[in-house]
This record gives structure tokens, C-alpha cells and sequence, in this order.
């Protein structure tokens, strides 16, 4: 019997740790609202267009199911550090999986308030599956330009 007990608390044990190390994983609003700060101090110390370079190689821009985009207020994309094919392509008209324009939502929250959040329906990178989404959205100061980071649930 003594066996069969510790086999079981192992076996508990064992699924505490794969929770814990999933929750670890997951990404929060904070860090969402870190990435967009870090990201502001990059074009603040190296200019817009050597930062959007960066951003678009990913490396600390991407992390798992969060990452950074740099989009002109004309639905431009500049950088995407999750899919390098967006840069270049203009997504004013993107709608989310519910139908909502979310790009044009963004540029609105950026222009009007300088910063806030859009959620919506897009598909995570790490899973590859439709999930609800927030996208957090602040406007560089001085420029056409929003950056934004999304958090999925």
C-alpha cells in the first residue's frame, strides 16, 4: 500500500509542476504593457526604422503567444515580430474572426486616446487556433505610427 500512495503523489506532484510551468508560460497584460515600453524606448534610442528592423527579426519581441507590431495609422504594417510575410501589406481592412475591423479599432484608440485596448478573436501563434485576444495599442509619440501587443486567453 505505502507503494501505491507514493506512486500517487508523484503522480500529483508531477501535474502540479505542469500547471505551474504552464501558468509560468502564459502571458499577462503586464508583460503585454512591458513589451510596448521596451519597444518605445528602442525607437526613442535608435530611431523608427532601425527598431522596426528589430522588431522584425522577433528574439525578445516574440515570446510564445505575445508579440509586437508596428502599424502606420494608414494600416500599414512595419513590423510583426510573429509573421515576418505581414510587413508591407496594408491591413486597414482586417477583420477579426467575429467580424470586427480591429486594425481600424486600433488606430482609433491611438489617434483619440494615445493608448488602450481592442480585443478580439485571432489566431495565436503558439497554438494556431482561433482564441480571444487582447491587443494593447500606444501611439509613438511623434509619428504615424501605433505599436501593439497582444495577449491571448
Amino acid at each position: 500500500m505505502p507503494h501505491r500512495t507514493h506512486h500517487w503523489t508523484g503522480l500529483l506532484a508531477a501535474a502540479a509542476l505542469a500547471l505551474a510551468a504552464g501558468a509560468a508560460g502564459a502571458e499577462t497584460t503586464e508583460d503585454a504593457k512591458s513589451l510596448l515600453d521596451g519597444a518605445l524606448a528602442e525607437i526613442r534610442t535608435q530611431g523608427l526604422e532601425k527598431a522596426v528592423k528589430g522588431f522584425n527579426a522577433g528574439g525578445k519581441w516574440k515570446k510564445d503567444r505575445l508579440y509586437l507590431v508596428a502599424v502606420q495609422m494608414d494600416g500599414t504594417v512595419l513590423a510583426n515580430s510573429a509573421n515576418a510575410k505581414l510587413p508591407g501589406n496594408n491591413m486597414l481592412e482586417t477583420r477579426d474572426a467575429n467580424g470586427r475591423a480591429f486594425m481600424k479599432d486600433a488606430i482609433q484608440v491611438a489617434r483619440t486616446s494615445g493608448s488602450g485596448q481592442v480585443d478580439l478573436r485571432w489566431g495565436n501563434p503558439a497554438t494556431r487556433r482561433l482564441s480571444e485576444a487582447t491587443m494593447f495599442v500606444r501611439r509613438v509619440p511623434d509619428q504615424e505610427v501605433y505599436l501593439g501587443s497582444m495577449v491571448f486567453k
